[in-house]
């Protein structure tokens, strides 16, 4: 899996690409808490548009995720899920707990 970041005014955006799995944690959480740590952020976007697969593990990150960006008030969305990936989002309700965008 591929991670990018960049930082527009006061949003982040994180590009996910290719299988998101348990052994892709360690970069993910490395590329996350790096755009957390941006001062001024209100904003933190997963675009998922190009995530293939997602593991139950991914699901257990990205909650780790929302608790990181709840602590320091900065609002999560979950971007262009492909349809695979959102009907496991949607599976596990994850529409009640994230903004997900198209």
């Amino acid at each position: 899996m591929n991670f990018t970041s960049q930082i527009e005014g006061q949003t982040g955006t994180i590009r996910l690409a290719g299988r998101f799995t348990f052994e892709t944690h360690p970069a993910f959480k490395s590329c996350t808490w790096k755009v957390l740590e941006e001062k001024g952020l209100n904003r933190l976007i997963l675009d998922m548009g190009e995530v293939t697969f997602m593991d139950a593990s991914s699901l257990g990150a990205i909650l780790l995720l929302r608790e990181a960006t709840e602590e320091r008030f900065i609002a999560l969305a979950l971007q262009r899920p492909p349809a695979a990936v959102l009907q496991l989002l949607r599976v596990v309700q994850f529409e009640k707990l994230f903004e997900i965008l198209p």
